[in-house]
């Protein structure tokens, strides 16, 4: 897709076998309630003066990404990603997935039940200069929640995040590598 706006009024699939490329400026508005699911690859690598944006059209949030067994090739560079909402992984749900994040921003997406930011299910993805940051989960997790996976993330923030349970990162049957990584100032009413 070339550097354009797109209003997206539908839901957006990349078929596995399938390859999408993002050039850098491109910008998905969604006008509705629509998701936007990876089984195939997808190459959104934006630049530092010219990021790739996903965002609402209007009043109406969008669904975020859900990764399903998506291509390790699947890779996110220099992008926001904000005002997505849905029952898990407000923001990004993925799940046996090794996507590739780098400069990426996750902020202001909510979860019905856990993973305000991303939600991460037998994935190992890398993250590398991530924030994720203002994201809420009614449940677990604002930030992540992480289930049976591994990541590693290096040089990331998850900040000002909100959840009834674990405000900033929520493990279980995981063990991720965190290297310069900033838990901080993160909101939980309970854990």
């Amino acid at each position: 897709y070339a550097a354009a706006t797109y209003r997206i009024s539908g839901d957006l699939t990349i078929a596995d076998g399938d390859t999408a490329h993002l050039q850098a400026g491109t910008t998905f508005l969604f006008d509705g309630e629509y998701n936007f699911n990876i089984y195939g690859t997808l190459k959104a690598i934006g630049t530092e003066t010219d990021s790739i944006v996903f965002d609402n059209y209007g009043d109406d949030r969008w669904r975020g990404f859900t990764l399903d067994n998506a291509s390790d090739e699947t890779t996110f560079e220099y992008v926001r990603l904000s005002g997505a909402e849905k029952d898990q992984g407000g923001g990004m749900f993925v799940n046996g997935s090794n996507p590739t994040l780098t400069h990426v921003t996750i902020s202001g997406n909510t979860a019905a039940f856990v993973g305000g930011g991303m939600v991460l299910e037998g994935s190992n993805p890398t993250l590398t200069h991530v924030t994720i940051f203002g994201n809420t989960a009614a449940y677990d997790g604002g930030g992540m929640y992480l289930y049976d996976s591994n990541p590693t993330l290096t040089h990331v923030t998850i900040s000002g995040n909100t959840a009834y349970y674990a405000g900033g990162m929520y493990l279980e049957t995981s063990n991720p590598t965190l290297t310069h990584a900033t838990i901080t100032d993160n909101t939980a009413d309970d854990g």
